[in-house]
């Protein structure tokens, strides 16, 4: 990308970085997560008003902002949903994990779509909030057994019942055949959002169009890995090799992205 493009990009993702950083760094303390996490919010909020900041990540965030007009409820919501994570421990439904998925990770694409020389506002929405949820979906699956040893379960709890399992079954990092099933039933899921963010790439600015697809690439290529261990999620963690990744990124280039086919969310 260009320069001016890639700075602002290094922008947002050192705000949304350290938002997140907040609660993970302070794991086990939720009443310290909630200090530093309110107080964070009142200095950007205060940046945001006066239009810098002499914090040195939040200064060329608010600039960004600026010259960008991103929207100020997209940071307040990637707020709202980071501090999800300091009680919220488990879901009832997809549609609650889907709205924090959405904050956690599709809004982070929305702010970058407009540093983006959009040609179809609405299908780049689409694509980045499609694209954020397959990610946020794919973080879930690849880190069941770390965030169960923290108590947590990012799975819904009505769809967990319906193949027989329930919250216990994760914690104890129980593998069994329905266990297998239902992770089957979550990868193609999150496959589906990843074909739904695709149909909308050629939307998307060509300067950034392979950035996109290489990320969507790499990360939908962890779900492969998950069926390769055999949806082994406790004792191992899927993650694409530096080999791997190279092969993809070559296949890209020589071959482009493939045309994904029509589909429906798992939503």
């Amino acid at each position: 990308m260009g320069r001016e493009r890639r700075n602002a990009y290094y922008a947002i993702y050192a705000f949304c970085r350290h938002t997140d950083d907040l609660i993970d760094d302070n794991e086990g303390n939720p009443r310290l997560q909630r200090i530093m996490i309110r107080n964070w919010k009142k200095r950007f909020l205060e940046a945001y008003k006066t239009g810098g900041s002499e914090d040195p990540v939040l200064n060329p965030f608010i600039h960004v902002m600026k010259k960008y007009r991103i929207p100020l409820r997209y940071p307040l919501e990637l707020i709202r949903g980071v501090s999800m994570d300091i009680s919220k421990k488990e879901y009832g439904t997809f549609t609650e994990l889907r709205r924090y998925c959405f904050r956690v990770a599709s809004v982070v694409g929305l702010m970058l779509m407009r540093t983006l020389g959009i040609e179809n506002a609405r299908k780049s929405k689409h694509c980045a909030i499609s694209l954020g949820i397959a990610m946020q979906l794919t973080n879930i699956l690849r880190d069941v057994g770390e965030d169960a040893r923290m108590g947590r379960v990012y799975f819904p709890k009505d769809e967990l019942a319906r193949f027989g399992l329930t919250i216990d079954d994760i914690l104890s990092h129980r593998k069994t055949e329905r266990l297998m099933r239902f992770l089957k039933f979550q990868v193609e899921r999150a496959r589906s959002y990843y074909r739904e963010a695709m149909q909308s790439i050629a939307t998307i600015h060509s300067e950034v169009r392979m950035v996109i697809a290489l990320a969507s690439t790499l990360y939908r290529e962890i779900l492969t890995v998950i069926e390769e261990n055999e949806y082994e999620v406790f004792a191992k963690r899927a993650y694409v090799n530096t080999y791997r990744k190279m092969l993809l990124y070559a296949r890209l280039v020589l071959f482009g992205y493939p045309q994904p086919q029509p589909c429906q969310s798992g939503a």
